[in-house]
């Protein structure tokens, strides 16, 4: 008998016959009454005299506990013995996991149900109980349900759902916020998810190398349709949207995506690191110099990253102290740039020097 580094346990056929004959507690005759053979037929096998018909093959593999395969071979498959054990277990888990939520949630159900009625005459709030099992389902079963396209299904399934449980609970509460909270969950699970299908399906090959901005300009477009729906539920403030927040959104946009650009410079990574440092630096402390707002609170904000209005012998006031902390970053900024931009510079000569 020998230990193969697969999990095998290697025997001769007859040593093999004779080892599990026994672990069952069988004897020759009662092994061979089983097989309708006779005893010295299983004894010819046990001395590898003889070997047993193939049609005799899957009954003897039932008795003697073992797979077809490992009686042919005449091994112990620990290996697959041991992943069989662990997906059975994994089987009892799950239909266990089942069962615990599928009857939680009928308890839940018929509790709330009976309440209701009995308090309210009515259903009121059990809705909102049914519509957050619903989205509790989306969770904990519907997973293993949805086989195919399931990082497009399951998504779309868990929104809807809550969609439901935030329709119902607007309604419960003579709410109109839905629209505003329904979207705002659509942006966010676009944000994340966008990037991912354009790199994941081969519908979206020609585009793949632009992903990063093609994301951007989608969730620029969102992101306005959500201010413009919120601007739209909050019209007693004036038109903020127009005003403040589109020419906010459209500097960030612009932002990003030079930013982005970058990395089609064909240059080394230093330059681009450099290049990136010193525009970071400048969007951040560039406009606050020039910027001059009606509104005093938003202006004495932007005065704080004033990194001219900075005294670096004055660190007892307070706007004065933020002037100060500001004008530090920036000039460690602009020193890590123009370190990059170095260093990256001197390898570029050093390239084309060894051409």
């Amino acid at each position: 008998m020998k230990m193969q580094g697969d999990g095998l346990v290697e025997v001769n056929f007859g040593s093999f016959l004779k080892s599990k004959r026994q672990e069952k507690n069988l004897t020759q005759k009662e092994l061979a009454n089983l097989l309708f053979v006779t005893e010295s037929a299983v004894s010819k096998w046990e001395r590898n005299v003889a070997h047993p018909d193939i049609t005799l093959l899957p009954k003897l593999a039932n008795i003697l506990g073992v797979t077809e395969h490992e009686l042919i071979t005449a091994c112990v498959d620990n290996k697959t013995r041991e992943e069989k054990k662990q997906a059975k277990k994994w089987r009892v888990l799950s239909i266990t996991w089942d069962m615990f939520f599928g009857i939680s949630y009928i308890i839940a159900l018929t509790t709330c149900f009976i309440c209701n009625l009995a308090i309210n005459k009515t259903l009121s709030w059990f809705w909102i109980v049914l519509s957050s099992l619903i989205l509790a389902f989306t969770f904990t079963h519907l997973p293993k349900l949805i086989k195919k396209h399931k990082l497009i299904l399951l998504p779309m399934s868990m929104y809807l759902a809550l969609c439901l449980l935030l329709g119902v609970c607007a309604i419960y509460s003579n709410g109109s916020w839905f629209f505003i909270a329904a979207f705002s969950v659509l942006f966010g699970l676009l944000i994340i998810f966008t990037p991912i299908y354009i790199a994941k399906y081969d519908v979206f090959n020609k585009i793949k190398k632009y992903n990063d901005f093609i994301s951007i300009g989608f969730d620029f477009i969102l992101l306005n349709i959500l201010l413009i729906i919120i601007n739209l539920s909050t019209l007693n403030s004036g038109w903020w949207y127009l005003k403040i927040a589109l020419p906010i959104v459209i500097t960030i946009y612009l932002i990003l995506n030079i930013l982005l650009s970058v990395r089609f410079i064909k240059t080394n990574r230093f330059v681009k690191t450099g290049i990136i440092l010193f525009l970071i630096n400048s969007f951040v402390y560039v406009p606050p110099m020039f910027l001059n707002v009606e509104n005093q609170e938003i202006q004495r904000e932007i005065d704080q990253a004033n990194i001219l209005k900075a005294d670096l012998s004055v660190w007892n006031v307070e706007v004065t102290l933020e002037n100060n902390v500001h004008l530090i970053v920036t000039l460690s900024f602009l020193f890590l740039s123009i370190v990059f931009l170095g260093i990256g510079i001197v390898k570029l000569k050093k390239k084309c020097k060894y051409r």
